[in-house]
């Protein structure tokens, strides 16, 4: 029996609607943003709004709401419970679970580092010709570390005390001298310096021949040549930088932060005008991992913030741009404000994960 032709054309249809659809790349679905975000959002004399970020109803816009206004520093503590903040008149502390603040220290302050440990800080406070390196305790108890009374002082974060132990910080030093020590027993100008902080302070001098990018939990500091931000090198050990031997990790791109409670540092490089380039390095052997390419380009003053298990990072870069970026896939989702709110210059914080 003869069947008829349209029964046959469904047939072929059919099988080659199965066929393609066996055949297509399943679609990827778009990351989503999920837990809290504090970041500041603007900039200028007044200081900037340290902001929250939520995901609003539906999942498809997020909410922004101020914290506090006029704050021209802030950074979260290695576990992400707590926040330091400083504004014109104090540096706070900001419980990031229970949300109490307390003013731990009057007077402005800038380059806030925590301690390892998060039991103390450290900062930087200018008093007339004078800037002076304090370490403090949760409860305000400080210790002056060094003083530059020449005037010359430079204010870039690559110039800020970095802690390398929890009790030891390293700083470079152009002019000046310890405290409570005359002229002649003062360190050398043009040094890079560790100082012990202890019931005293003990310094170890070398010569200036290396910034330190980061520190990581473990102890292993990216360092690269002094003034500039390649080569990536790693260092085992920071207690003496005049006998320091770094080992070589990346001979390209710009190290731009370790994953969340990790050692798993990100680098990006941007060799056309369109993509940047995204891989991080094996923390074990400092050996470079799998590249992504991210359909965006950024400033030299963006900021990153990538997520614990090193599969999402936030990053925020001038005049508005804040982004959600798959650091597997390179997919990017922007993170759309409800009421079409725009932060300016966004620079994340600390991702509250929970």
């Amino acid at each position: 029996m003869t069947r008829p032709i349209h029964v046959y054309v469904i047939a072929i249809t059919l099988a080659f609607t199965f066929f393609s659809a066996c055949n297509e790349t399943p679609q990827r679905p778009a990351a989503k943003f999920t837990g809290r975000l504090l970041l500041l959002s603007g900039s200028g004399a007044s200081g900037a709004d340290l902001m929250e970020l939520t995901p609003a109803a539906g999942g498809k816009s997020y909410n922004l709401s101020t914290i506090t206004s006029g704050v021209t520093e802030a950074t979260a503590n290695a576990d992400q419970t707590e926040i330091l903040y400083t504004t014109k008149s104090e540096i706070g502390m900001r419980d990031l679970h229970s949300g109490a603040t307390k003013s731990i220290i009057k007077g402005q302050g800038y380059c806030l580092a925590w301690s390892p440990d998060a039991k103390r800080f450290s900062y930087k406070e200018r008093q007339g010709s004078s800037a002076k390196l304090y370490v403090s305790d949760l409860e305000g108890k400080t210790k002056l570390v060094w003083e530059d009374s020449s005037g010359i002082e430079h204010a870039d974060a690559q110039y800020c005390a970095q802690w390398v132990g929890t009790d030891r910080l390293v700083f470079d030093r152009f002019v000046g001298m310890a405290p409570k020590q005359t002229p002649s027993e003062g360190l050398k100008p043009n040094t890079t310096t560790v100082a012990m902080v202890g019931d005293s302070v003990k310094f170890v001098d070398g010569e200036r021949k290396w910034s330190i990018q980061s520190a990581c939990p473990s102890g292993n500091v990216l360092v690269s040549p002094a003034d500039q931000a390649q080569p990536i090198l790693v260092a085992k050990t920071t207690d003496n930088f005049a006998k320091l031997n770094p080992t070589p990790a990346s001979s390209e791109g710009r190290f731009i932060g370790f994953a969340a409670k990790s050692c798993v540092p990100f680098l990006i490089s941007q060799s056309l005008s369109t993509t940047t380039d995204l891989f991080s390095l094996n923390p074990t052997n400092w050996q470079r991992l799998r590249t992504t390419t991210i359909t965006d380009t950024f400033s030299l003053s963006a900021k990153f913030l990538i997520k614990s298990s090193a599969k999402l990072m936030v990053a925020g870069d001038a005049p508005d741009k804040l982004l959600l970026i798959d650091t597997e896939s390179g997919d990017v989702t922007p993170l759309t404000i409800a009421g079409n709110a725009k932060p300016i210059s966004p620079v994340p914080i600390v991702w509250i994960e929970n």
